[in-house]
């Protein structure tokens, strides 16, 4: 008698994207690429959205973006931060940042090797617009540039 022990099938999470899967040149292609570029932008757009918020350091935005783009950020954090600090009678102007939601990511891509993502983020009071260009340097995804509305 034997009995037969079934292979289990690859996990992926939900929504079907499997992150490390195959990193080889040709896998990063079509659509596997388009999906990665895609979660790369909602994950920096998130992160951003977090660092205008006060709750994250645009520090770790820097493995991702150009250092022009932490730069940026982090003059952008300090200049609402110091805002909050001198005007306390309206710090709920200053909420709309916590608890935001990515609701929806576009992606295309204008040139090989090149795309341009926009995402909608939803806050407690407003929906705002986040502008991603992302490039490939040397198989790896760079932002360089980034736009929160």
């Amino acid at each position: 008698m034997s009995i037969a022990i079934p292979t289990p099938a690859p996990r992926t999470p939900a929504g079907g994207y499997a992150w490390r899967q195959d990193r080889s040149a040709a896998a990063l292609t079509g659509r596997n690429e388009s999906e990665r570029v895609g979660a790369i932008a909602r994950s920096i757009g998130q992160a951003a959205v977090e660092i205008l918020a006060g709750t994250r350091p645009a520090s770790q935005l820097a493995r991702w973006t150009d250092p022009e783009v932490v730069e940026r950020f982090t003059q952008r954090a300090a200049m609402l931060k110091l805002v909050q600090e001198q005007c306390p009678e309206r710090r709920n102007l200053f909420e709309v940042h916590r608890a935001a939601r990515i609701r929806r990511v576009r992606v295309c891509s204008p040139a090989p090797g090149c795309y341009e993502a926009s995402l909608v983020v939803e806050e407690s009071s407003r929906a705002r617009a986040v502008a991603l260009r992302i490039e490939r340097v040397s198989r790896q995804w760079r932002v360089t540039h980034l736009e929160v509305g």
